[in-house]
């Protein structure tokens, strides 16, 4: 079962998995390439996906505010609040990019790492806590869709 608010725009070429979120006023345009997004994630407010082609992994947690332009985010990923990652950039799996930080075009993020900053850049390899966080925050969610 998915959950997806009534002033969230879903148009174009967009394909959901199960159990997803999508919250108020995030906007999925696939118009310009295919937006994937995969089972058990979740798109949080005001979020902007976009671009020639978005992809996004199992078990995402799309924070408030973030824009996703024509990138690839792998499983088990946290993307901070108000992070922009930008055309060509791929995010691998269980990664962190840090609330504000911009992935900058063409920019790829070894799974495993914490990203932050302007331009992002690898702070450190994650730890289990920071794992724990990543699912933590999917299954938080999830639990939201249940009601």
């Amino acid at each position: 079962m998915n959950k997806i608010h009534k002033t969230a725009i879903i148009e174009g070429d967009v394909e959901l998995g199960d159990k997803i979120g999508i919250s108020a006023y995030a906007v999925l345009r696939g118009d310009e390439g295919k937006i994937k997004v995969g089972s058990r994630s979740n798109i949080q407010e005001h979020c902007t996906l976009h671009g020639k082609g978005v992809s996004i992994g199992d078990s995402v947690t799309i924070g408030h505010g973030a824009i996703l332009h024509g990138c690839r985010i792998g499983n088990n990923v946290l993307v901070g609040m108000g992070a922009i990652v930008m055309d060509g950039a791929e995010i691998g799996e269980w990664c962190i990019i840090g609330a504000g930080a911009v992935v900058t075009p063409g920019t790829k993020i070894e799974p495993g790492s914490l990203a932050v900053g302007l331009p992002a850049k690898v702070l450190r390899k994650l730890d289990e806590d920071d794992k724990k966080l990543i699912r933590k925050s999917a299954a938080n969610y999830l639990r939201k869709l249940k009601g």
